[in-house]
């Protein structure tokens, strides 16, 4: 087991279920909390092409109103989705504890369908549309996450389908019947129902009847909800649209059920506008460290890899494409590679040499100020020009400033045709005041300028001015 998913640090477990574990993670590279959902992976080689493209589609859709996909990270044996983390609690932990009011279920229907909404515009059907499914976030609205199970419409008119929680079921998914957003739909009315009545409409003693579901209608609403709230008559008429055993009896689309929401909405005195938050604000979960410590497949450390193809050029897909390849094909493209352009490379950069002239070095220190006994123009230099061969390689010292010892660099056996680039003019200065100095440095070559400092105290250690004056050399080319 690790505690990495790729490049994401897994914190602790946020919560286990059927279908996978989700984790809190945290990426270091955007200083952001992530919430990392892991799947086994199915064992044909089809089966998980689908789901990666499952996944590829939900995270194509951006909206406040759906739990956002990261990444998605892949290895031999699991999948990871790496989602935006939401504080805050699920919409079952609220239910569970809270009998909400008209206005927080108002807030929540209203989300939802506009979630819905965004997953048919792309083309997505959900399929397991439940309170679990639902986060509350801590800005009092809610999100719509885990389109685990999701399948296009095609894909579900098709037979390619996997029925959803039993508090979410369609008749049309219960008999195998071709699905389309409609079964969301259905979904979200039992969701409205089970909030307003405190009850699923179709399920007897805690399970679902099938009976119910496929034949009879609910318990009417006015003989479930409790006389102190007043069921307005728009709200129940599209609840009951929406849990019509005929698809084609149900809405069309949310349209109309977003527009019955917000009208009952505008009802309510402004005072009940944030009341989810203040009645869910005691659901929220603790962020406590001292939660269950992750155990994460080995394979998804950091061995894994992202499995989202990002979209831009030629270059960019292929670039991916490289990125993704398992360590054996890896390995052979990088033989490959460097048989190929190694050698050129070696040869070309071996016969480079860079013509460097260094102006005299300015110097400024107080009579008081006492300095290692070692340091002075000429070893200045020395320091600057061990930085540069160490930064360039090949270099020619140009005049008579630097040159020490003298070197020859065309020696006998040496190749002739050396590939001299501009010259490189360095200037070096060293200036004190008081028990602090300054190393002062640039370079200028084809007409480009570029300086650096760096801070010395005078009674530092020989090595440490050494670290410092080749340090700030270097920076030159950072």
């Amino acid at each position: 087991m690790d505690n990495f998913v790729g490049p994401y640090r897994i914190l602790r477990l946020i919560k286990q279920g059927g279908q996978g574990s989700v984790y809190l993670g945290y990426d270091k590279r955007l200083h952001r909390r992530v919430a990392i959902k892991i799947y086994s992976l199915p064992s044909t080689r089809a089966a998980r092409r689908q789901l990666l493209r499952e996944a590829r589609t939900v995270a194509s859709i951006q909206s406040h109103k759906v739990v956002q996909i990261h990444d998605v990270i892949e290895s031999s044996t699991h999948l990871a989705m790496v989602m935006e983390y939401v504080p805050g609690c699920s919409l079952e932990d609220f239910l569970t504890a809270v009998r909400p009011s008209l206005a927080s279920v108002l807030t929540v229907g209203t989300d939802v369908a506009g979630a819905l909404a965004l997953a048919r515009q792309n083309h997505i059907v959900h399929g397991d549309v439940k309170a679990g499914n639902v986060l509350i976030t801590e800005t009092g609205r809610a999100k719509l996450t885990d389109f685990g199970i999701s399948r296009s419409p095609s894909d579900a008119r098709s037979g390619k389908w996997s029925a959803g929680s039993l508090s979410a079921l369609s008749p049309e998914q219960l008999l195998g019947k071709p699905l389309d957003e409609r079964a969301d739909l259905f979904a979200l009315g039992c969701l409205l129902y089970r909030m307003l009545c405190g009850e699923q409409p179709f399920h007897r003693n805690g399970t679902l009847d099938p009976e119910l579901l496929l034949k009879r209608d609910p318990k009417p609403m006015a003989e479930v909800v409790t006389g102190d709230v007043d069921l307005p008559d728009p709200l129940v008429a599209i609840i009951s649209a929406l849990l019509q055993k005929d698809p084609a009896k149900r809405p069309a689309n949310t349209r109309r059920v977003r527009q019955v929401l917000r009208t009952v909405m505008r009802t309510l005195p402004m005072s009940t506008s944030n009341s989810l938050l203040r009645e869910a604000r005691p659901c929220f979960r603790q962020e406590s460290p001292e939660d269950m410590p992750p155990l994460i497949p080995k394979g998804l450390g950091q061995q894994g890899r992202s499995a989202l193809v990002p979209s831009g050029t030629r270059w960019t897909r292929f670039r991916h494409r490289l990125t993704t390849l398992r360590w054996p094909a890896r390995t052979a493209l990088a033989l490959a590679l460097v048989a190929l352009a190694g050698v050129p490379l070696a040869m070309a950069l071996r016969n480079t040499v860079t013509p460097v002239r260094f102006t005299p070095p300015q110097t400024s220190v107080t009579e008081m100020v006492i300095l290692p006994p070692e340091i002075s123009k000429i070893w200045l230099l020395k320091q600057v020009r061990s930085a540069l061969g160490e930064q360039l390689g090949n270099i020619r010292i140009v005049g008579p400033l630097g040159a020490f010892p003298v070197t020859t660099i065309y020696s006998r056996g040496e190749p002739t045709n050396w590939n001299e680039t501009s010259e490189l003019v360095v200037d070096t200065a060293i200036r004190c005041v008081g028990s602090v100095c300054v190393f002062s440095i640039s370079r200028e070559q084809s007409g480009t300028r570029i300086s650096r400092q760096g801070v010395l105290l005078a009674d530092m250690a020989l090595q440490e001015w050494h670290d410092i004056v080749r340090d700030t050399t270097l920076s030159l080319y950072r």
